[in-house]
């Protein structure tokens, strides 16, 4: 990868790029201009605030196979053109800014915007998934969330923060999004040392956009539901009518049997629910639903 050497005050002088609705833990993301006069540039600079030695390096590795791969044809994939050198510490990469662009949070929840685009969205989403994981055995996005995802104004799909993602034959870094341990969930099936971090896989990859897709449904982060709260509400969606294939992959997705993709099955979810787990509890509160 190539690498380009800045100092400190010229970092310090750059310009903070508007992030949103997004809080990033791992980064600042700044506005870089090669030419002070190319007013036009749309390069940034993502700069990490942990730079020790070895996490760099692996992200660095990481992106370095991809780059030499077919992936790095993949429109859809943003990743990091250089490695950037700040003070004599590699410290973050650049990368292209996607203009006329939202973060697919805010896309999901804007009501201006009908359902069936948003699933539309989500479908081009896990069409992806499904292609790069046909296309290599060895590379997992390992952060796919919808805040690092990006829709373009004809609902085209930019996947960002590409410097999180793991190669089998690399020492990987942890997958930030999967979720796992809230009391008692399974987790036989996912990668985890004795600390309970959890490594990039097939696995977690569907993981995450599986959760990505019923967390729309839901309207809310269903990651934060306890086991029996979770196999409640995926019961209540098999209830109301949606399709039994898609019900059978939720109902999988913390035992021992590998995870599928929901994307095959989105075309048959007719309307989405307007209830998550809270009002699936209201109901059977109010016998409306039968209690178990």
């Amino acid at each position: 990868m190539n690498e380009i050497t800045l100092k400190e005050s010229d970092v310090s002088k750059l310009k903070k790029y508007p992030l949103g609705n997004i809080i990033s833990t791992e980064s600042e993301i700044l506005y870089y201009k090669r030419d002070k006069d190319d007013w036009n540039n749309s390069t940034l600079i993502k700069k990490l605030y942990l730079t020790d030695g070895k996490r760099v390096q692996r992200k660095e590795e990481t992106l370095d196979v991809v780059k030499d791969s077919e992936l790095s044809t993949y429109k859809e994939l943003v990743l990091p053109n250089e490695i950037v050198t700040i003070g004599g510490k590699k410290s973050g990469f650049t990368i292209n800014e996607v203009t006329d662009s939202v973060n697919l949070s805010l896309f999901l929840s804007n009501p201006k915007i009908h359902d069936r685009y948003k699933m539309d969205v989500l479908k081009k989403i896990g069409e992806l998934v499904k292609k790069v994981q046909c296309q290599s055995q060895e590379f997992y996005f390992g952060d796919l969330q919808d805040l690092n995802i990006l829709v373009g104004k004809d609902r085209e799909i930019y996947v960002v923060d590409l410097d999180s993602s793991a190669v089998t034959r690399r020492n990987p870094i942890e997958a930030k999004y999967i979720v796992i341990d809230r009391k008692t969930h399974e987790v036989n099936k996912y990668k985890v040392n004795k600390l309970k971090k959890t490594y990039p896989s097939r696995n977690t990859d569907l993981f995450c956009y599986n959760i990505m897709v019923l967390n729309y449904i839901a309207g809310e982060k269903t990651t934060r539901y306890t086991y029996d709260e979770y196999y409640d509400y995926i019961g209540y969606l098999e209830y109301i009518g949606l399709p039994k294939s898609l019900i059978e992959i939720y109902m999988n997705l913390y035992n021992e049997k590998d995870n599928e993709s929901v994307v095959d099955y989105l075309d048959e979810i007719e309307s989405i629910p307007r209830s998550n787990q809270k009002t699936y509890r209201k109901l059977k509160q109010l016998n409306i639903i039968k209690k178990d």
